[in-house]
């Protein structure tokens, strides 16, 4: 993977796909039918995201959680962070150095 990728929650086997090549030996993932989500292992930096394919969207991180809807997820070509948009919303999910360490 080493492009820009833009693809609509109605791919969800896409998503799921790309989602699982990003975080691919990063720590825990966990695919079903309507949810993906990705979870650090310790000692490492407490972190995760899940997304369901209705575009909610759920990410925890050290001091801060979020909970908002989206219709497209951006794969940037660097795979280090994963963005959301949409109607009235964005978030960018970076992955933590520490983590991004074990690759």
């Amino acid at each position: 993977m080493n492009e820009n990728i833009e693809v609509g929650i109605a791919d969800w086997s896409t998503i799921c796909s790309l989602f699982s090549e990003m975080f691919e030996g990063l720590g825990k993932i966990e695919i079903s039918e309507n949810l993906i989500s990705f979870q650090s292992l310790k000692p490492h930096v407490a972190t995760g995201i899940t997304l369901d394919s209705k575009g909610r969207i759920f990410a925890n991180m050290p001091l801060h959680s979020i909970e908002t809807l989206f219709q497209i997820v951006h794969f940037p070509d660097d795979r280090q962070s994963i963005k959301l948009t949409g109607e009235n919303s964005a978030y960018e999910y970076k992955i933590p150095p520490e983590i991004l360490n074990l690759r």
